[in-house]
């Protein structure tokens, strides 16, 4: 049985765990009775991820694998002028959406932002992948009310999905006005997991990501 007092905190990567299957987010975020031991293409993004954050942060030179990257880099700092980047910010709100940090008792959603650049009322972002190009701008959503949150004065977020492995980039604009609609679509999806926790309702939800699921030793859909 699940307890009643079991606390949930949120993020992009989880929220996307429990539409893609139920079952998994209960064992792996919940239960917690599995890991996701990552592959070899989770362990490439985290070193990609890694180069850039200490090319961003620190000037240090980028590996061989990931100098055509360099370019990118420098149009990034051109652009935010005398404001800088900021590389992998991390940005935490309590359940009253006030900003709090990353591991304070009240956490509630956590988000990563890979590359951060404020001027005044409008901000920059960046999201680095490293995979096939699937855009997914739920993503880019949450990163923008985010931003909206921590900075009082930021009207306008410009947010863009950079593909580490071609150079292609999709991106989208936020405001002010637009932030009221992307809440509410974001609670409702915080709410159905709210309400299959008080349920304890974790229907699997089979799909072609079974095979790399960490639940498949006992899954019945993972044959």
């Amino acid at each position: 049985m699940t307890e009643p007092t079991t606390k949930l905190s949120h993020s992009y990567t989880s929220i996307k765990m429990f539409e893609n299957c139920p079952k998994r987010y209960f064992h792996q975020r919940i239960e917690k009775s599995v890991q996701d031991q990552g592959g070899e293409a989770s362990l490439y993004g985290e070193r990609v991820h890694k180069n850039l954050e200490d090319r961003l942060k620190s000037g240090a030179e980028l590996p061989a694998d990931c100098a055509t990257m360099e370019p990118v880099c420098r149009k990034l700092e051109t652009a935010a002028g005398d404001a800088g980047v900021m590389a992998e910010q991390e940005m935490t709100l309590n359940e009253q959406l006030e900003p709090t940090g990353w591991w304070d008792k009240d956490a509630w959603l956590r988000s990563k932002i890979d590359v951060l650049a404020v001027r005044g009322s409008t901000a920059a972002m960046v999201d680095w992948k490293t995979g096939k190009r699937r855009p997914d701008f739920d993503q880019l959503e949450m990163f923008a009310l985010q931003v909206f949150k921590h900075y009082e004065d930021v009207e306008r977020v410009r947010t863009t999905f950079v593909w580490t492995k071609t150079k292609d980039t999709d991106s989208k604009v936020f405001t002010r006005d637009d932030e009221a609609p992307l809440w509410q679509k974001l609670l409702a999806k915080i709410t159905r997991i709210e309400q299959a926790l008080e349920a304890e309702n974790w229907p699997a939800r089979p799909s072609g990501l079974c095979p790399w699921c960490p639940c498949q030793s006992f899954c019945e859909y993972a044959r």
